[in-house]
């Protein structure tokens, strides 16, 4: 916690403005703050008067995961396609765009999916790039179906994303510092500034989510092996500050769950904040992120 002299020194920083010091944490509290008063005004972050309704949203969503992993059924049923999921080789890209409240105006989702499992991970420097990363979202796939492989997959690719995003930050930084720090200072705001593990964590600075796929089989499994591997996964989300849902091309309950989640991330649309803790039950995580 933030001891008397401490708090009486952060105290009289925030009272004068923008805290003087580059603690990481008064950073996030002042873009907290900063964003909800901004946002009563109907200003942007930066104090820039918005008008997002006739202002077209654009994103980028990265899909990887295991190897067939259903990836690419989670992007066809989050674009609305009717077609038959193919094996993708490499990195495929493809887009969805979607009407603004009833205008010519379109939000549109750039949406890149690798395939091969981890073995082209190096791929994502493709989608993830300065350009990118102020407007992108990451999407871990494991397949519960193979127990087995899921600490692997995402071992490999946390690892391959955070490397990326790190460099793409540092990157970022040497050009426009502000946008930098806005991203870490955002992230940490969401995960909470007084959050009790907040310095026992490793989170990335943008969203990600984290889905197991092959639910309806996952279903079957022993109940001891459920529980284990549901509170893995939970823990690793925890960890990251991640999503995480479940997801089964069978159950139509998980897909309008993942499709919603998805939907919320790339064009902002509104998100059920139901919970779920019984991991024996259809799940998504209670961790929301927004932008």
């Amino acid at each position: 916690g933030i001891n008397a002299e401490y708090g009486k020194q952060w105290y009289q920083r925030r009272v004068r403005g923008l805290p003087q010091t580059k603690c990481i944490w008064d950073l996030c509290i002042h873009a907290t703050e900063r964003a909800e008063l901004n946002a009563s005004r109907g200003m942007d972050f930066t104090g820039a008067i918005q008008d997002n309704s006739n202002k077209p949203v654009e994103s980028t969503l990265f899909v990887a995961g295991a190897k067939s992993a259903a990836k690419t059924s989670i992007i066809l049923r989050f674009l609305d396609r009717d077609e038959q999921p193919k094996a993708t080789t490499a990195l495929e890209y493809t887009f969805g765009r979607r009407t603004k409240n009833n205008t010519m105006l379109k939000d549109v989702a750039h949406v890149w999916e690798l395939g091969g499992g981890v073995a082209l991970s190096n791929l994502i420097e493709v989608p993830i790039t300065k350009q990118s990363i102020k407007s992108l979202s990451v999407v871990i796939v494991v397949d519960l179906s193979k127990p087995e492989s899921i600490w692997t997959t995402l071992e490999s690719l946390l690892s391959s994303v955070k490397h990326r995003v790190k460099k793409v930050l540092a990157e970022l930084k040497s050009e426009c510092p502000s946008d930098a720090n806005l991203l870490v200072a955002e992230c940490l705001a969401r995960y909470g500034a007084d959050h009790p593990d907040k310095d026992n964590v490793d989170l990335i600075p943008v969203p990600l989510t984290i889905i197991g796929s092959k639910y309806d089989e996952f279903q079957n499994f022993d109940p001891e092996k459920k529980k284990i591997i549901s509170k893995t996964l939970r823990f690793v989300a925890h960890y990251h500050g991640a999503h995480l849902c479940y997801y089964s091309s069978k159950v139509e309950t998980l897909v309008m769950k993942v499709r919603g989640l998805l939907g919320h991330l790339v064009f902002k649309t509104q998100l059920s904040k139901s919970v779920m803790t019984d991991h024996t039950k259809l799940s998504t995580c209670w961790r929301v992120w927004t932008r």
